[in-house]
């Protein structure tokens, strides 16, 4: 049935993907989307809505604009361009039907709001599936589909079940392999959609303000669904760390993320303050987690329960490295691990010849440790101990004691300035144009891109890269990870910026 070409094209098919890759970059209102048109005991839902605010609109449009592949290709640069009829009349005429028009066939009833679902396994069915549609007048589709239906009559489309049904459930077309399918996952979403579903909703609800695109998960459902099937063997070991998972991309006009809360029994641990904002503002890369001791010694007993679990050799393992080592598990992992743990790199003398030189002393790099000096000291002599001597002399590194830890870099003069710690990154611009309230966070990630741009480009030009590859990398600034627990949720970010 063309129709259901087209349906399942624009939410699952290859319009989706060309949706994302032509033009993913429209914000979603707040609420609960197409997940009112499909049932509530879905495992895994994914979900767009092509009518965002103007100023969404706007931001989005400016974002997308610094990529020529995007400028060159989309064929959307007005922001209040309807993005339907952009890529459904290509689908239209990719399908070859002359009597069909999106203005006159689907567009008086198509809405702005599509989503998928995963539904659990039957006896009789592997993984079946639902797609909604918003629909805004629920007679005019079905007109339409019958039209379409016969305007596409032997035409079989790829991907889409000959025998697929359609309903309709809270003002969506419910699409599915079979009518019957259709029929059920409709009259269910009727009684109890998966917007009402209270896990459902309070995931979401914790990603904040919803993306271009958002997508849930039942892990605990989904994982037990293919075990059903033997799909993934033995997933007995399955913790109750990642019951949940919600994922949501959003862009301002200077950035794009992804956001993700991964509903579980992580406890959260006071961290403190990160101090990766207190390194020199001249940073290039930094990595730095707080807390990660205790997080650790909370998680260590029940992680070796598991291994014993898994492997009966688990206890012989922890005594041979101990005594090959010389250090005690866990309490010299927590000890290393402190407070914090920082790893950075400069970008003062970072240029292409220093990398080249073979002499680390040129570069600035190096860790911190925070944490009681002398115990760090115990375990650094320790681990030292099991270096050559000669080897010794010749470690490209120099330490440097401290008031609250231990400092190991390429040079003393970067040794004094992580010692220091009195650095303003995170008052930097491109800083926090990735990174939100980084002293908040427990774990930071920061690549500043623009710092080493022209090596990078200069790399990729002489190695022979396309120009196109090269040029939609030009307007990247910087990238940004961190990572927090709060109450039930493990909260993730991902972001990438662009000069603005």
């Amino acid at each position: 049935m063309l129709v259901l070409a087209l349906v399942l094209a624009l939410a699952v098919g290859g319009g989706a993907f060309a949706f994302f890759t032509v033009d993913p970059f429209h914000l979603f209102r707040p609420g609960p989307q197409a997940a009112e048109g499909l049932p509530a005991d879905a495992v895994l839902y994914a979900g767009v809505d092509l009518d965002p605010t103007a100023v969404q609109k706007i931001d989005a449009l400016r974002f997308l604009n610094h990529f020529p592949g995007f400028r060159d290709n989309a064929g959307v640069t007005d922001s209040n361009a309807d993005v339907r009829r952009v890529l459904g009349t290509k689908l239209i005429d990719s399908m070859g039907c002359s009597d069909l028009d999106y203005g006159h066939d689907v567009e008086p009833w198509i809405g702005q709001r599509f989503g998928y679902a995963l539904m659990p396994s039957t006896p009789d069915e592997r993984h079946p599936f639902a797609v909604a549609v918003q629909v805004s007048d629920e007679d005019a589709a079905r007109e339409a589909i019958a039209a379409l239906e016969s305007c596409g009559a032997g035409q079989p489309q790829p991907g889409v079940p000959q025998d697929a049904g359609v309903a309709f459930a809270n003002g969506y077309l419910v699409l599915s392999q079979t009518q019957r399918d259709a029929d059920a996952y409709a009259s269910a979403a009727r009684e109890h959609s998966l917007a009402d579903d209270p896990k459902f909703s309070a995931d979401v609800d914790s990603l904040g303000d919803a993306g271009v695109a958002t997508m849930w998960v039942d892990v605990l459902a989904l994982v037990s669904d293919l075990d059903s099937g033997s799909a993934l063997g033995d997933v007995s070991d399955l913790t109750s760390a990642a019951q949940r998972v919600a994922a949501t991309v959003r862009f301002g006009s200077d950035h794009v993320e992804v956001a993700t809360s991964v509903f579980g029994d992580t406890p959260a641990v006071d961290h403190g303050d990160n101090p990766v904002v207190h390194l020199p503002d001249s940073t290039v890369f930094a990595v730095s987690e707080s807390g990660a001791a205790e997080r650790l010694a909370r998680a260590w007993s029940t992680s070796i329960a598991d291994a014993r679990a898994r492997n009966v050799d688990v206890d012989k393992q922890i005594a041979d490295f101990e005594t090959k080592s010389g250090l005690s598990l866990p309490g010299d992992l927590e000890t290393i691990l402190g407070h914090n743990i920082m790893v950075a790199l400069d970008g003062e003398g970072l240029t292409a010849d220093a990398l080249a030189g073979g002499d680390p002393s040129s570069i600035n790099a190096g860790a911190r440790f925070t944490n009681d000096p002398e115990k760090l000291d115990a375990v650094y002599d320790r681990l030292l101990g099991l270096v050559d001597s000669e080897v010794d002399q010749a470690m490209p590194f120099v330490k440097k004691d401290v008031s609250d830890g231990l400092v190991i870099a390429t040079n003393e003069g970067y040794a004094d300035k992580l010692g220091a710690l009195d650095g303003t990154l995170g008052e930097s611009d491109v800083f926090r144009s990735v990174v939100d309230d980084g002293a908040g966070q427990e774990f930071v990630l920061f690549f500043d891109f623009a710092a080493i741009r022209e090596q990078v480009i200069s790399s990729l030009r002489e190695s022979g890269a396309p120009a196109e590859v090269i040029d939609n990398l030009l307007p990247v600034r910087a990238f940004g990870m961190t990572g927090n627990v709060e109450g039930d949720y493990v909260h993730t970010t991902i972001r990438v910026s662009v000069d603005d």
